[in-house]
């Protein structure tokens, strides 16, 4: 077996030289990553941003009319909302002994742009009434949006007129968040939403990435088949040596290139942040809040550096496992003309096993999930993203994974035998009957 993929390095090498020799590849990939990075970090300096165009409020002046029977407090200060963009030209009129229709009049009198605000107490709790005076040009909905943020305000003030510490104070001014959970399910609506999404992105690349580099593959192969190039190689290097190093040679061109690119996103996304964090200090990039939320609340391996670089892994065997397809496709043109219908023979598993990896979480079934992470054509699209979110373990990866190489080297060694069998066929027709034939052929 060893002898028969000897020189598989020679046509690696060779390969890849040719490949990669032009100043084409090293400009693109170059170009593309340092564009990637420049694009990432404009955009988390234009998300961070704060908008500029914060209308302030209608409301001018409120006068408060503190019936509550508590001390004297200073709204303004208690809410850091009345700080804001919106609110900080408000001005908070305190007023004493007067009655509430005083209050109201005061205001009108005062200007258009005033409203009266009056807390009273009540045998069940505390009264906060806004009014909103005849003839002025505040609107019932401008009033309504300042009722809660002088709510919150009296309710701060309150507690502090209660003697509590102000660690006390802390823990009962916390929000409370509510949230549900059925055990043995999580309904977290993030992480579902998340592992719905995943997916569709890691099969997007993948696809994208087999219908740049995919069809390259098929057409290098069968371009040297259908050509006397072919007689000329086998005379020095078996087949299976011959396949192996071009199609290695064409993957790791391409996976290479793809990571740099990775690389550069990874260094735009975390470098914008970093710089658009020094320029507006309270920002955080969204996406990065995603991968610390992963980290803690899916899965126990979710996000951690070994099952991100198994999923990496397994993502990169898995577009070698399609790139041999690609090389078996282009194994069984035995005429030029033939070489676009052959492309089929990756191209539609490829759809198929995307579409079902991506429909089948949607459905909850997680039977025929367990399934998909067995299928070496449906490995690449379903255990990477399982991997990185938590869902399977590491075992489990590593299991997915040694089903994928051994996958890829029996197609390896069939598109061997019919990139060999087929020399005495160029240009002829070919059957079902006859590659069957070359298959079934005991190898030399």
């Amino acid at each position: 077996m060893n002898n028969k993929f000897k020189g598989w390095r020679t046509v690696f090498g060779f390969t890849y030289r040719q490949a990669t020799k032009g100043a084409g590849y090293k400009v693109v990939t170059s170009l593309v990553a340092i564009l990637i990075i420049l694009v990432f970090v404009l955009i988390n300096i234009l998300v961070a941003k704060p908008d500029d165009d914060i209308e302030p409020s209608i409301i001018k002046s409120v006068f408060v009319l503190n019936n509550s029977g508590l001390e004297a407090m200073n709204l303004k200060e208690l809410n850091p909302q009345f700080l804001e963009e919106r609110y900080k030209d408000i001005e908070f009129i305190y007023v004493k002994d007067k009655t509430r229709e005083e209050t109201i009049y005061q205001a009108a009198e005062h200007s258009s742009r005033s409203i009266a605000v009056i807390i009273s107490a009540r045998d069940a709790g505390y009264d906060i009434e806004t009014v909103v005076p005849n003839n002025s040009e505040i609107s019932d909905e401008n009033a309504s949006e300042l009722l809660p943020l002088i709510q919150t305000a009296f309710e701060s003030g309150k507690l502090m007129q209660s003697g509590l510490s102000a660690e006390q104070l802390s823990i009962l001014l916390k929000p409370v968040v509510p949230s549900y959970e059925d055990i043995g399910e999580s309904t977290n609506i993030v992480a579902y939403v998340i592992k719905m999404i995943a997916p569709m992105v890691f099969g997007l690349i993948m696809y994208m990435m087999l219908m740049l580099y995919g069809q390259s593959i098929s057409k290098s192969i069968s371009t040297e088949k259908t050509s006397k190039l072919m007689e000329t190689l086998l005379i020095s290097i078996h087949p299976y040596g011959l396949i192996t190093g071009k199609v290695l040679a064409m993957t790791s061109i391409a996976v290479l290139q793809f990571l740099i690119w990775i690389v550069a996103a990874v260094i735009g996304l975390y470098g914008g942040n970093a710089v658009a964090s020094a320029i507006y200090p309270e920002y955080e990039n969204s996406v990065i809040t995603i991968i610390n939320f992963l980290k803690v609340n899916i899965g126990e391996s979710a996000m951690t550096l070994p099952a991100v670089i198994l999923a990496i892994i397994i993502f990169c065997v898995g577009f070698l496992f399609f790139c041999v397809l690609a090389g078996l496709a282009g194994s069984m043109v035995s005429k030029p003309e033939e070489a676009a219908n052959t492309q089929g023979v990756f191209v539609f598993p490829i759809l198929i096993s995307w579409l079902f990896c991506y429909i089948t979480p949607l459905t909850g079934n997680e039977g025929t999930m367990r399934i998909l992470r067995l299928i070496p054509l449906t490995i690449p699209f379903s255990v990477p993203v399982d991997l990185i979110t938590g869902v399977i373990s590491i075992g489990q990866g590593i299991l997915s994974l040694a089903i994928l190489l051994a996958f890829s080297l029996l197609v390896i060694m069939l598109s061997a035998r019919l990139y060999k069998g087929l020399v005495l066929y160029t240009g002829q027709k070919l059957s079902l009957r006859t590659l069957g034939n070359i298959i079934r052929a005991k190898a030399d």
